[in-house]
């Protein structure tokens, strides 16, 4: 794979949180916010249909997908209640579309080329 630079959690979150935004953009909702940093959930407000909409974003590489942990959804969802928001997670994989191996699918690059891995938005679980 030579010099290319894999990208950093920061920038694999932020990629996972554009796939999400542009879906959510092409699908009538408007978007009031969006947060990229690591530890501020959820990571867009938004609204559609006169409702507010929480969404929470994960993202990992190939081949797992971004998974919502239980204390981050129990969080959310008291703040989403107080704002009567309606609290979504997206989970988002994306995989290196370069690579020739696993390993190489596993760490997408800087400016490279990507398969997105990405069923929409899910409301979140009760636990």
């Amino acid at each position: 794979m030579g010099k290319e630079q894999v990208l950093t959690a920061e920038e694999l979150h932020f990629l996972g949180i554009k796939v999400v935004y542009k879906d959510m953009i092409d699908k009538g909702y408007k978007v009031l916010n969006v947060r990229k940093e690591l530890d501020v959930n959820p990571q867009i407000l938004a609204t559609k249909d006169d409702k507010r909409y929480f969404v929470v974003v994960r993202t990992a590489t190939y081949p797992d997908m971004g998974l919502l942990l239980p204390h981050i959804a129990a969080e959310v969802m008291k703040h989403g209640n107080k704002h009567k928001a309606i609290c979504y997670f997206a989970s988002v994989g994306i995989a290196n579309a370069n690579g020739q191996t696993d390993e190489e699918m596993a760490q997408p690059i800087k400016d490279g080329e990507y398969y997105i891995n990405y069923k929409g938005l899910q409301l979140f679980p009760t636990y």
